[in-house]
């Protein structure tokens, strides 16, 4: 579901699409674990330009990453300017960012969430909801939250093949298995 693609653009595609997260800072000269929500991993290579928002803020700030490594819990990346574990404290939890306009298609059965966004979910024939948003957790499976309409209570199911039985995007339609919710 978090893949980025290459240069061309992909319809429907948000201004910003949200990359990867500062998660921590590591070591005294301004290195910092990045949480990817990307399956582009050359997203933070050294010589890799992104866009950072920290914490509350809406302005996106143009950044280098000028150095990476991987590590068994992420790359961990140095950006240009933040040289030292004091100035790299100041984007601990930002946001890093790519322009909506160089996100291209996925493969097969790899979506945006901006692209699940507002599909209409059915269980058998029958419409439970629709998506409003897509979540992502750090300990579990990212997960739909689904509104039924009406006064009817928002529902969250695991975006897992067991439940997300089929996503078609041109008629905007997922299908769960009937019964699922009950």
């Amino acid at each position: 579901m978090d893949a980025d693609g290459g240069e061309t653009s992909l319809k429907g595609a948000p201004d910003w699409v949200l990359v990867g997260m500062v998660k921590r800072i590591h070591g005294r000269e301004g290195e910092m674990l990045i949480m990817p929500l990307t399956d582009r991993s050359d997203r933070f290579e050294a010589g890799a330009e992104l866009y950072l928002a920290r914490k509350r803020r809406q302005e996106r700030l143009p950044v280098r990453i000028i150095a990476m490594r991987r590590s068994d819990r992420g790359p961990l990346v140095r950006i240009e300017g933040y040289d030292s574990q004091e100035k790299a404290q100041e984007l601990f939890g930002a946001s890093l960012f790519v322009p909506g306009a160089e996100v291209a298609p996925v493969g097969e059965d790899a979506f945006f969430a901006f692209q699940l966004e507002g599909l209409e979910v059915y269980a058998g024939g029958e419409r439970v909801g629709s998506v409003s948003a897509v979540h992502e957790s750090r300990k579990a499976n990212p997960y739909l939250e689904i509104d039924p309409g009406g006064d009817s209570e928002t529902v969250y199911i695991p975006f897992v093949r067991q439940v997300v039985l089929s996503i078609d995007l041109e008629a905007g339609r997922i299908e769960i298995p009937e019964g699922f919710l009950g």
